[in-house]
């Protein structure tokens, strides 16, 4: 029978935050309470709505004071940014850790200031600490990279990275990154744990077809920060040829917006009428927003589409049987997981007629699109269940305990 711990997660963003990483981070810490370990999540208290102290799906949550950031284009105006290394918190955190007494320390992103709070308190008490690398720094603008890339490569490195007993990296993308720019031999490859808890809600999903006036269109559906790395500029450049074929088509894009190129973009060829940008939604509505979808496209523009990763946004439209468009690396979580044209279209970036006629195929032959979307479930069952993430995430536990 496998040891209960306590295990004392740090990051900067979760619930009512809306990322990837939050997601991940708040889901982890439920499955491993109903697991039967103990899970105290530290955080910064961005709204002020949400309580300083919380137990919630069996983990209990602290939210430090924390100063919000403003939006900044290094970090693709990001609004949720926030600063929480202040000896007030610090103390905070000493506390939490004489309270509860932790057998290890996880954190979440190595970019934001709570890992500097994890390390130092790490060292203090002699806890092991681990991280996942949830996000490769990239930016798209070469003059910001100018200085991001050397800060992560040996700032973030020195601080942080080297300081952590071990490295959880959700893919091979991130894996290989851990390996060439933190000097990582052995980093553990964790994959994201997906849900299928949330259910689709007629009434919801009705509300949102009136809303945005989707009834009786074809909707693309689009989810995720909207930045510069991910700007949808292939989506977009490709609505006038589908439109000429499906004038009644719909480009629906979830999530905060934090560049107007996209609308910029549209305007010039003409296509405005034809997106919809609907802005942060809560994580529950996911499932109801792709109920809409006929397909889903996580959009990036990565400057090697081998280095390019799906997202989580990606892996919850498959688990959810839509079938997802992606010019990504199809080894991202091993050879053979995903299979293109079986259960995810792999495509080339910056080949918007490419993308337009592959969009074309799949709306005209829907019951493709559903074969493909139904494989795509199944292989989110066979490969991204929580039962084998906790595993895998308890067995990284063990192993940094044990070297302690």
């Amino acid at each position: 029978m496998m040891k209960k711990y306590t295990v004392l997660m740090l990051s900067n963003l979760y619930p009512p935050v809306v990322s990837g990483s939050s997601t991940q981070a708040s889901a982890l810490a439920r499955e491993l309470s109903q697991r039967g370990h103990k899970v105290i999540v530290i955080t910064a208290r961005v709204d002020e709505a949400s309580p300083k102290r919380e137990e919630k799906d069996g983990a209990i949550i602290y939210r430090l004071p924390a100063l919000k950031l403003p939006r900044l284009s290094v970090a693709f105006n990001f609004p949720w940014l926030n600063y929480t290394f202040t000896p007030l918190n610090f103390g905070l955190i000493q506390k939490i850790i004489d309270e509860h007494k932790p057998d290890v320390m996880h954190l979440h992103n190595h970019m934001f200031d709570l890992g500097l709070s994890a390390v130092l308190l790490s060292k203090k008490n002699n806890i092991p600490l681990v991280v996942t690398l949830h996000t490769v720094i990239r930016h798209s603008s070469a003059f910001y990279n100018l200085f991001l890339l050397p800060a992560d490569r040996y700032i973030l490195k020195l601080l942080v990275v080297d300081k952590t007993a071990q490295v959880l990296c959700p893919d091979f993308n991130i894996a290989r990154y851990a390996q060439e720019v933190f000097k990582r031999e052995n980093p553990i490859i964790v994959p994201y744990g997906i849900d299928f808890l949330l259910q689709q809600e007629p009434e919801a999903v009705k509300n949102i077809r009136i809303l945005h006036n989707l009834n009786g269109k074809n909707v693309i559906l689009s989810l995720g920060h909207i930045h510069e790395i991910r700007n949808r500029k292939d989506l977009i450049m490709a609505l006038p040829d589908i439109l000429k074929v499906f004038p009644n088509t719909i480009l629906v894009m979830v999530g905060a917006v934090s560049t107007d190129s996209p609308m910029q973009i549209a305007n010039k060829l003409r296509v405005s009428q034809s997106i919809v940008f609907t802005g942060p939604v809560s994580h529950k509505d996911i499932p109801n927003y792709l109920a809409l979808a006929d397909i889903e496209a996580h959009w990036l523009n990565q400057e090697d589409t081998e280095k390019t990763s799906l997202g989580i946004a990606s892996l919850e439209a498959m688990a959810y049987g839509k079938t997802v468009l992606a010019a990504a690396n199809p080894d991202t979580y091993g050879a053979g997981i995903l299979k293109n044209n079986e259960n995810i279209m792999i495509v080339k970036p910056n080949d918007p007629q490419e993308l337009a006629k592959t969009i074309i195929e799949l709306l005209q032959d829907k019951s493709r699109s559903r074969t493909i979307g139904e494989r795509a479930r199944q292989t989110i069952i066979d490969h991204f269940s929580w039962e084998r993430v906790c595993e895998q995430t308890i067995l990284a536990y063990e192993s940094v305990i044990k070297q302690q």
